[in-house]
């Protein structure tokens, strides 16, 4: 075995360490993947690309959301408010929204392009990027564990165009923001086997790392912990040698990496864990969206080739289609289970093997699922799910780092098959069975988009009678469901007025968690109508309502398009004894 071929996790000259030098046609090499990813993610995306400022990549759920979001953070900042709480949703209590999926890294970063493109622009280079970029870092990490560059980048491909990122992708963006597993790889290959720079310069980097993912995604944080305790203890229980001579210097940098998140990180986990509107326990979640077994070979409807019993199969998945996301694939499977048998003496596969085992084992939650069937087997995730905050991770989303372990093993018998010396035909084979990965893991086209229409109240003069900082009820009434757009006509408007809706993770009285905002008499009558029944508003009722409005502040409401609006129409100039204006493809009326 040559010593390319040997080198892994244990090595103490690693192939990439033996470069210290590395020519700038060799970076520019690197570039290629990325561009070659771009083209990738382009045609994927492509019906949504064409007009990026009116379709959405996916569907347009969370991504309304997520797009409120985009645009809170820079507002928020602009404004001298503190970004992590809001009262412009279920005024005026208001939102804890370290709670809710924020990610204000993004919207800093991408508030340029909120800016001149819009929300929507701004969303799809989101959803699109972060494709590319995912596995472009998958690239980056298996590069340092396989000399050659187009097997990493075969593992990059499969990597951050996987069954579980394309999955997130339809709606899921903080999700499929999946740049943390390799780059966290590749921090703690540096920290733990290379130790090319100094201790504090990567504990710094990795502590700055979580810090980060905590402000985009911050269960990947907690998955990260356990996928990289997982990582660290393979390591160490088949390196005991190596871990004698390197423990200091790792220990150094992990102690620096610490430090680093507890200082970044103080302010934003103490709005969450003692500010206002803040959660007791755990979320719940964990004993559902786990991996099925039966998921691993089964494919669900966004897989391009899933025959219709498949497709039986799979709608007993616990969850949902976009959480049902571990699929592998027989041809990928046979891949992995070719080179544990063929390469099992290099460190790189022995570690990828063991880790890969503990983290699908971990990711199938506290009992075992086979085909939608709960069997009473406990399995490990059911005592890390009374760890406070760590019960909280959807134990299925750990199924991102098993793709990237796959994704290395299938690099490994890309460049086997590469630098075979055994003739064309075993070449044929190797091409043959990558070929059946590709297909099997290729995602169903065309992949979905979605229109997003606004009314032109909301984006010409017309939301300028709406004077900055009032308060708005809007129709239809956001709850506890993400498919409601007035957030995304809140966001459009330059949040120039509150809201007492909105879907997030809110809090009841006691610390217990609760989806939208709390039940009012309001709440249940529009809701009611939106569901197309007509409530009877007699004068008693009417004055309980008009309370309610007085308690929230409510100075305008607004019926924007939406299903039964003559019924809400009707409703809401009875219940405030005046016609509405029509403006701009609404329905506002101004309380006296």
């Amino acid at each position: 075995m040559s010593t390319a071929e040997a080198a892994g996790p244990s090595a103490v000259h690693h192939p990439l360490a033996a470069r210290r030098l590395r020519t700038g046609a060799s970076r520019w090499a690197d570039l290629v993947p990325l561009l070659a990813y771009g083209a990738v993610a382009f045609l994927i995306f492509l019906p949504a690309l064409i007009t990026p400022n009116r379709r959405i990549i996916g569907w347009p759920g969370d991504a309304q959301q997520t797009m409120w979001f985009l645009r809170w953070t820079p507002w928020a900042i602009s404004h001298g408010q503190n970004p992590l709480l809001t009262t412009h949703l279920n005024h005026p209590a208001g939102v804890n929204l370290m709670w809710n999926s924020l990610a204000p890294v993004l919207g800093v970063v991408l508030w340029p392009v909120s800016a001149a493109a819009g929300l929507v622009v701004s969303y799809n280079l989101l959803v699109g990027g972060e494709i590319v970029l995912a596995a472009w870092c998958a690239y980056l990490a298996i590069r340092r564990l396989v000399r050659s560059r187009a097997a990493a980048a075969c593992g990059g491909l499969m990597y951050g165009f996987s069954p579980y990122l394309m999955a997130h992708a339809h709606g899921h963006a903080k999700v499929s923001f999946a740049l943390l597993p390799p780059l966290l790889l590749i921090l703690l290959h540096e920290i733990l086997v290379v130790q090319r720079r100094r201790a504090w310069l990567a504990g710094t980097a990795l502590g700055a790392l979580l810090t980060t993912q905590l402000l985009i995604y911050e269960e990947g944080v907690v998955l990260a912990l356990v996928a990289g305790s997982a990582g660290v203890a393979v390591l160490a229980l088949t390196n005991r040698s190596e871990l004698r001579r390197r423990r200091s210097h790792a220990l150094r940098a992990l102690l620096w990496a610490g430090a680093t998140a507890c200082v970044l990180a103080t302010f934003p986990l103490a709005v969450q864990l003692l500010g206002p509107n803040h959660l007791s326990g755990t979320v719940p979640g964990g004993d559902v969206y786990v991996t099925d077994v039966a998921n691993l070979v089964v494919p669900t409807d966004f897989q391009m080739v899933a025959p219709p019993p498949a497709d039986v199969v799979s709608r007993r998945f616990s969850g949902n289609e976009v959480e049902n996301a571990a699929y592998l694939g027989v041809p990928l499977l046979a891949t992995v289970a070719v080179v544990a048998l063929r390469r099992r003496s290099q460190p790189v596969v022995r570690w990828a093997l063991a880790t890969g085992g503990v983290l699908l084992l971990l990711s199938m939650g506290p009992q075992l699922h086979v085909g939608g069937h709960v069997s009473r087997l406990p399995l490990p995730w059911r005592a890390l799910q009374a760890i406070p905050l760590l019960g909280s991770a959807l134990p299925g989303r750990l199924f991102v780092y098993v793709d990237l372990l796959a994704g290395l093993l299938l690099a490994v018998f890309v460049q086997a098959a590469v630098r075979s010396p055994r003739g064309r035909g075993r070449w044929v084979t190797a091409v043959g069975l990558l070929g059946l990965c590709i297909v099997t893991l290729a995602p169903r086209l065309p992949f979905p988009s979605s229109a997003v229409e606004v009314p032109s109240f909301f984006t010409g003069t017309g939301v300028a009678a709406v004077p900055p900082g009032s308060v708005v009820l809007v129709a239809p009434f956001v709850h506890d469901g993400p498919s409601d757009p007035p957030m995304l006509w809140q966001a459009v408007a330059d949040m120039r007025f509150s809201m007492p809706e909105g879907y997030f993770i809110g809090v009841r009285p006691g610390g217990v968690r609760v989806d939208g905002p709390r039940r009012s008499l309001t709440a249940s009558l529009m809701i009611a109508i939106q569901s197309g029944h007509t409530p009877r508003l007699t004068p008693p009722l009417r004055s309980r309502v008009i309370a309610e409005l007085g308690r929230w502040h409510v100075g305008t409401v607004i019926v924007g398009p939406m299903p039964h609006e003559d019924l809400m129409h009707r409703f809401v100039t009875d219940l405030l004894a005046t016609s509405p204006r029509k403006v701009g493809g609404v329905l506002v009326w101004a309380r006296r």
